[in-house]
């Protein structure tokens, strides 16, 4: 159903961003002492780490890798220290230096996954990343479930639940759980997405609020609307401002009204996202799935020019926003054209992906 995948996000995962805080693998948080024979500054950048002087550390491994741009240890501990310091952009290039060096280095391998989520552009080098480190270990169900993780926020929803069913398989944690609900949310697989949320809850932990809308969407694709709406008006309630994370529980909120017919009330939990540019691609996908269920097409046409907006103003879209933009413009006649060339360039990032070649031979023929 189109109106589900349309509440996938944009950039691949800004409600699934946290989870790669607390899923980051374990292989880096190891890497933190040189190895013996290192040189002595190295040594030293190692000890400021593990005792948390973390800007020392920098400086330090920065003076480490100008005298010796051949040490791994140096460049994997500015590369850490980078991370620690929340220098994702410095940190992501300096692991980068560390592949170039040692080309199945664990520790990079493994940061360059969890650092993929951060980023879109970052997202497909971040897959083959984990890939190459599950070669080297198919048991490290870390980097399985992070791939996974990764693999949806591309849309590559069939490869994503091939590795979660590796991982659910084996004893999962609840970030993993968590996960995995979203995903199969986000996928269309409803009643495993509940299933899986109720799982996560009956360890004792309380679904985050940026996870609330896809648990939210489950309920109401599994007949649950107003189930979903008494998830989201208290959370909604307790947002003062509207940040990223309101705009995702407005725009859900919109889509559960509609889901339990209450279509006036969907457009006026919407009405302070309207002329808001940071509101744009949330707007889109709730306006498309109202018009869509309540056959008004003006608000479909709407959502299609917001779609337009909001792909213009991506620099580098993944082939799951691609997808998602492309599937709203292939239900409107006037604008498959448009449809065609986009599932065209989802394409070119995901040339296997036989759900795109099929959504592409559809609209050519629509097209004739």
């Amino acid at each position: 159903m189109k109106s589900t995948i349309d509440q996938f996000l944009k950039a691949g995962g800004v409600s699934l961003v946290a989870l790669l805080l607390v899923l980051s693998l374990s292989h880096t948080s190891r890497a933190q002492t040189a190895s013996p024979n290192a040189p002595s500054i190295v040594r030293q950048g190692y000890t400021l780490l593990q005792r948390g002087w973390v800007g020392d550390a920098i400086a330090t491994f920065r003076q480490a890798v100008q005298r010796y741009p051949q040490s791994v240890d140096a460049q994997l501990g500015l590369a850490i220290a980078y991370q620690r310091q929340g220098e994702d952009s410095n940190a992501w290039q300096a692991y980068q230096r560390v592949l170039q060096l040692d080309p199945a280095n664990r520790s990079a391998l493994s940061a360059v996954g969890t650092l993929g989520g951060y980023r879109p552009e970052w997202q497909r080098q971040g897959i083959a990343a984990l890939t190459q480190l599950l070669e080297l270990n198919p048991a490290d169900n870390s980097a399985r479930a992070q791939r996974a993780l990764l693999y949806g926020y591309q849309g590559q929803f069939l490869e994503s639940l091939a590795d979660y069913d590796v991982v659910l398989a084996a004893n999962p944690t609840p970030e993993v759980m968590l996960g995995a609900a979203q995903i199969y949310s986000f996928s269309g697989n409803f009643a495993q997405s509940v299933e899986w949320f109720d799982r996560y809850q009956a360890t004792g932990n309380r679904i985050p609020v940026n996870a609330i809308s896809a648990y939210a969407l489950a309920l109401q694709e599994t007949g649950n609307p107003q189930q979903a709406i008494a998830l989201l008006e208290p959370q909604l309630a307790s947002l003062t401002t509207l940040n990223d994370t309101a705009l995702q529980v407005r725009s859900a909120l919109a889509v559960a009204y509609q889901a339990n017919g209450q279509t006036q009330a969907a457009l006026a939990v919407l009405q302070p996202l309207r002329d808001r540019e940071n509101a744009v691609l949330p707007l889109a996908r709730a306006l498309s799935t109202i018009g869509r269920e309540s056959g008004d097409m003006g608000l479909y046409d709407e959502a299609i020019d917001l779609y337009r907006q909001s792909l213009a103003a991506t620099p580098n879209p993944s082939a799951g926003f691609l997808t998602e933009v492309a599937d709203v413009l292939s239900e409107s006649p006037s604008a498959r054209t448009e449809a065609l060339q986009l599932y065209g360039r989802a394409i070119e990032q995901q040339p296997s992906n036989r759900s795109l070649q099929v959504k592409r031979s559809i609209v050519e023929s629509q097209l004739g």
